[in-house]
């Protein structure tokens, strides 16, 4: 039996933003700046977790979610990374100062 598209039915389910997105993004950049306190610190972690729970959602289930949100969770966890260097490299610099 051959089927044609008139016998098929398609659902097109619109994609939406994974949710939480745009938080994540904005976390993860004001943790740059305060990257040398612990509100940068605490921003920064709370950005990775909640990155890692929306990376995650989105792997499974990609076609149910937007690509640029996806981008602006991993833009917003790649800032959270960098915050954490930042502060690791100042604690770094501290050490060597502190010890001559």
């Amino acid at each position: 039996m051959e089927e044609t598209l008139d016998n098929l039915s398609f659902t097109t389910k619109p994609k939406e933003d994974l949710s939480g997105a745009g938080g994540v993004l904005a976390m993860g950049i004001i943790s740059i700046p305060f990257c040398m306190g612990l509100i940068g610190l605490i921003l920064a972690i709370v950005t990775l977790t909640k990155s890692k729970q929306l990376i995650s959602l989105y792997n499974e289930y990609p076609d149910n979610y937007t690509e640029s949100s996806f981008k602006r969770v991993n833009a917003g966890r790649i800032c959270a990374i960098v915050s954490l260097s930042l502060l690791g490299l100042g604690i770094v610099l501290l050490l060597m100062i502190s010890s001559m």
